[in-house]
């Protein structure tokens, strides 16, 4: 903890390093994810850098080298709802957490993503109160819940749905 952790996007390099630490995210917290390990595991080297490309991003935290943290950001596309994004895998380490990464995580994605879009989407597990409490920290207000969205070990979980509205600064939409 006594080092400087950098936050900074994700390059077609770092491609490995996300897979592990996707990965691990999807083990230590399968709840909060819409996909499984079983799923992330097989998906391609193709299939992953283009989590990275274009307007998609994904944002790390980096201590001494090591990527702690992640945060991700989808556009949506077509003409009709192009405006629209997703924050997606946030993760951020449990020996690293309560040092405020998953806020400089999201912050930098909300930088990103308002350069391409005009609303930002999330959803949070009920229950994933300090999830909940950060986002609604940084502007996401809650629009619903969606009953039974996840299924982990027979077992159904809710989600709320959150949606950040952007200031619009010329999006590439």
């Amino acid at each position: 903890m006594g080092s400087d952790v950098t936050v900074r996007r994700l390059q077609a390099g770092d491609v490995e390093g996300f897979r592990a630490l996707r990965l691990r995210a999807l083990l230590d917290t399968p709840t909060a994810f819409g996909s499984s390990y079983e799923e992330d595991s097989a998906l391609s080297e193709a299939a992953l850098l283009a989590r990275l490309a274009g307007a998609s991003a994904v944002f790390a935290a980096f201590e001494d080298g090591a990527m702690v943290g992640m945060a991700g950001f989808h556009p949506q596309s077509g003409p009709k709802r192009r405006h629209r994004g997703l924050l997606w895998g946030v993760f951020v380490a449990k020996e690293q957490r309560g040092r405020g990464l998953a806020r400089r995580l999201v912050e930098a994605v909300i930088g990103h993503a308002s350069q391409h879009a005009l609303v930002m989407e999330a959803g949070v597990t009920v229950g994933n109160q300090f999830a909940l409490a950060l986002y609604e920290s940084l502007g996401f207000r809650q629009i619903g819940r969606l009953p039974r969205a996840l299924f982990v070990d027979g077992v159904f979980h809710d989600e709320i749905l959150l949606v950040l509205d952007m200031e619009p600064s010329a999006p590439e939409v």
